[in-house]
């Protein structure tokens, strides 16, 4: 289901992006790896005979499961040596399981993440065999657990990797992003209590491969 969501969302950036993509030029990646996510600080009640019970600190580690990344691209400016490129990024989660750090074999809950954060990419030597990138830019982050809360936060995005081209319109793309929220809601249980976090704490690290179409 991720997966067609994530190839219809890249297909209708294309579309909206296509006017100006007929004037200059365009890429559309696809790419797939394992994130690595920051733990979560979180206060846990600690079970007592007394009427109130005292929280104890704790974190919640979310597991690494596999996501999937597509990019739509288009290059507005051409400096032979570099080019700069407008770029969108959508990345999804599936399903990650959050579990306590202090008690592996208690799980609390699964999520699933998705980020949409419109950046500017800087490409070095982008005529070459071998093209370096960095990319920075910001959007929106939206954290769903199941049977659980729904969270929309701001995200920040940051990251590069190397193009590899293999023949005219197709190249090798591996790359590592950072998608940096704020904490989610995460699902409560009789033993949780709500984190203890602010700011942009929670770091998305997603490192992986993949294709990359130009035209």
């Amino acid at each position: 289901m991720l997966a067609k969501r994530l190839i219809f969302a890249v297909s209708f950036l294309v579309l909206a992006f296509s006017t100006t993509a007929l004037a200059q030029s365009a890429d559309v990646s696809f790419v797939a790896a394992a994130p690595f996510v920051s733990d979560s600080n979180a206060n846990v009640l600690v079970i007592c005979p007394g009427p109130t019970c005292p929280l104890a600190p704790n974190k919640i580690v979310t597991s690494h499961e596999v996501f999937l990344e597509g990019t739509v691209a288009v290059r507005t400016l051409n400096l032979k040596a570099a080019s700069l490129h407008l770029e969108v990024p959508f990345a999804g989660l599936p399903s990650q399981k959050l579990t306590l750090s202090s008690s592996p074999s208690t799980v609390i809950g699964h999520m699933s993440s998705v980020f949409i954060t419109p950046s500017f990419r800087l490409k070095v030597a982008p005529g070459a065999p071998i093209a370096p990138w960095i990319s920075f830019g910001g959007g929106w982050a939206r954290y769903s657990a199941a049977s659980g809360p729904t969270t929309n936060k701001g995200a920040l995005q940051y990251g590069g990797g190397l193009d590899f081209r293999v023949v005219s319109h197709l190249g090798l793309r591996f790359e590592v992003r950072d998608f940096v929220t704020g904490s989610p809601n995460f699902p409560t249980t009789i033993l949780f209590n709500t984190p203890t976090q602010g700011g942009l704490n929670r770091h998305n690290v997603l490192a992986g491969g993949g294709a990359v179409f130009s035209f």
